[in-house]
C-alpha cells in the first residue's frame, strides 16, 4: 500500500523536493519549521511592514508625527527584514535504525526507520536551503557525528539519489569529516534537529541553549501492534511471569502499552532538557508531518502524528 486509506500520500513517500509551503505568511516571533526569521528594524518608510503604538524607551525621532497629527496617537513604524537561520540536523544511524530490515520493510510495504529518517532529514535540508538558511547536515554513529556533503538544494537532491539507489546506506564517501559528539555541546544554531528513534536515550551533548527539536521516528510496526501473529506467540499457563519468544511478545496488548509507556518516559526526559518533541511513523500522513511542523514554537510543545 503506497497511499493512506483515502489516497493521501504517507511519510513514506517523502523527497527532498516535495513540494512544502506554509500555510500561511504570518511570522511569529520565534522559529518555527520555516527556519527564517523576522528582524523588527526599526526605521521610517514609506512603505511599512507594520506599526504599532509608541512604548516607554522607544527612540522619539522614530514617531510617525502625521499619524499623531491625525488620531493624536504616538505611533512607531517598522520595516521588516529577514534574516538567515543557522540549521543543524541531526540524523540518528545506530543499528537500532537499521529496522525492519529491507526484505520485511518491501515485503510489508513500508520502510525502515533509517530510510524515513534521511527522507525527513534531505526533505528539510532542502527546504532550508530553498528558504536561504545555512544548513549543516551531520549523520551520528558510534560516537562520532559525520558531516554530509551537503551546500545547496542541488547537493540535497543528489545525496538523496544516491542513497535510493542503495537502500539508503551511507557510504565514506559521502562525508566530509568526523567529529566527536562532545565538541557540540558549545556549538549552538538557531534551529536544530535531532532525528532519531531514541533508543539510544536522551543525548546530552546538544546545546540546550538552542532551539532543539527531536522528530523521533519510529516504525508504523512498533506502534501498532495488530501485525503480530499469534500463532507465532507463546503464552505461559500462569499470568505472572510471561515472556515472549523470538520477534513476537506474548501479548500485543503488554507491547501496546509498554511503548506507550517508553514514550511518555522519555518524551519527560527529552524535554526537562530541550525544548520540543514530535512522533513520527512510515505511516504518518506528509501533510500532518507538515502541518506540525509549521507551527508556532512554544515551550512545552508535544505533538503525537
Amino acid at each position: 500500500m503506497s497511499n493512506g486509506p483515502i489516497g493521501t500520500p504517507l511519510l513514506k513517500q517523502l523527497t527532498p523536493y516535495h513540494p512544502i509551503e506554509p500555510s500561511h505568511q504570518k511570522y511569529v516571533s520565534v522559529a518555527r519549521f520555516h527556519g527564517t526569521q523576522k528582524l523588527n528594524l526599526m526605521r521610517p518608510t514609506r512603505l511599512p511592514a507594520n506599526s504599532r503604538r509608541y512604548t516607554h524607551g522607544d527612540p522619539v525621532h522614530l514617531i510617525d508625527w502625521r499619524a499623531y497629527a491625525r488620531n493624536e496617537q504616538l505611533v512607531i513604524r517598522e520595516q521588516n527584514d529577514e534574516a538567515s537561520c543557522k540549521v543543524l540536523l541531526f540524523i540518528d544511524l545506530n543499528e537500532s535504525m537499521d529496522w525492519p530490515s529491507s526484505d520485511e520493510a518491501k515485503e510489508r510495504g513500508i520502510c525502515s526507520k533509517q530510510e524515513l529518517s534521511w527522507r525527513m532529514t534531505l526533505n528539510l535540508a532542502y527546504q532550508f536551503f530553498k528558504w536561504g538558511d545555512q544548513v549543516k547536515v551531520y549523520a551520528v554513529k558510534g560516537g562520532q557525528a559525520h558531516s554530509i556533503r551537503m551546500r545547496s538544494q542541488v547537493d540535497a537532491a543528489i545525496v538523496f539519489e544516491k542513497l535510493q539507489g542503495k537502500d539508503f546506506t551511507l557510504d565514506q564517501a559521502d562525508v566530509l569529516q568526523a567529529r566527536p559528539l562532545k565538541s557540540f555541546r558549545e556549538e549552538s544554531g538557531d534551529l536544530v534537529y535531532w532525528i532519531s528513534d531514541g533508543f539510544q536515550g536522551v543525548p546530552d551533548w546538544l546545546n540546550p541553549r538552542s532551539l532543539v527539536c527531536w522528530l523521533q521516528v519510529l516504525s508504523s510496526l512498533e506502534i501498532d501492534t495488530k501485525w503480530l501473529d499469534p500463532d507465532s506467540c507463546y503464552f505461559e499457563v500462569q499470568k505472572q511471569g510471561q515472556e515472549f519468544m523470538g520477534s513476537a511478545l506474548l501479548q500485543s496488548e503488554n507491547l501496546h502499552h509498554a511503548i506507550q509507556g517508553w514514550l511518555h518516559k522519555i518524551t519527560e526526559e527529552w524535554l526537562a532538557k530541550y525544548t520540543h518533541h514530535l512522533v513520527f511513523t512510515d505511516m504518518t500522513p506528509i501533510h500532518q508531518y507538515i502541518f506540525a511542523l509549521e507551527q508556532p514554537w512554544l515551550r512545552g510543545i508535544r505533538g503525537r502524528i
